[in-house]
């Protein structure tokens, strides 16, 4: 049944759309075009996290096919993704960590849509890193979109939006990695950082598959 599913919808890239073949989920072209050459992984600080990185900028193909993750079931698109950031994380932070856990989208979306597509991300890293994770945190509210709020409205629009959901011992004293998809101006990242912190995690690092280039 496989064999003829292929057959009849051939996997293509996640990126450009191209017929894919063997186990490849970026083809050749957009490997070297989009994730080796043009998209570097990106470092910032944030207030409550300790550093944060990206794997790729958001824009383009790869902001097309994070919105096929987000919006469009491409549950698939999960792994490809992660193991960019896998790269950024050995590249651009190499820290030690204990952890993996996930920025986490809130319960009317997740019954929606009937995934999370960050937690989608930390499983497979947890798979690629050897790392383990779990569900630390839950939002507590519903937010306003971020897109088109200024910093300080995205900080007061996430404030108090987060909290553990899981024993003060799950994270107290861990060097956690926090993920998410997207990377705007971290105030997100921050918020669950300072959740975490509060519970006792040690360290925190975001990363996350794109960062809008206004965060440089």
């Amino acid at each position: 049944m496989n064999a003829l599913l292929e057959l009849l919808f051939p996997p293509k890239c996640m990126l450009c759309g191209s017929p894919l073949g063997g186990d490849e989920e970026v083809c050749g072209l957009c490997r070297q075009r989009v994730l080796l050459n043009t998209a570097p992984p990106l470092v910032t600080a944030g207030a409550f996290f300790d550093k944060a990185a990206a794997g790729l900028w958001y824009e383009g193909d790869v902001r097309r096919a994070i919105h096929g993750l987000k919006y469009r079931e491409k549950q698939s698109y999960a792994r490809p993704l992660a193991r960019v950031m896998a790269y950024a994380w050995e590249h651009k932070l190499g820290e030690g960590c204990d952890l993996i856990t996930y920025v986490p989208t809130n319960r009317s979306t997740l019954r929606r849509r009937g995934y999370d597509q960050a937690q989608l991300l930390a499983r497979e890293l947890s798979g690629l890193l050897d790392i383990p994770w779990t569900a630390a945190l839950e939002k507590t509210r519903e937010t306003a979109p971020m897109h088109g709020l200024k910093p300080d409205a995205r900080r007061a629009n996430v404030l108090g939006a987060y909290r553990l959901c899981c024993g003060r011992e799950a994270v107290a004293g861990r060097r956690i990695l926090l993920v998410d998809d997207i990377l705007t101006t971290g105030s997100t990242l921050s918020e669950c950082a300072r959740t975490l912190k509060a519970a006792g995690a040690a360290q925190v690092w975001g990363l996350c598959a794109a960062a809008a280039k206004k965060t440089s």
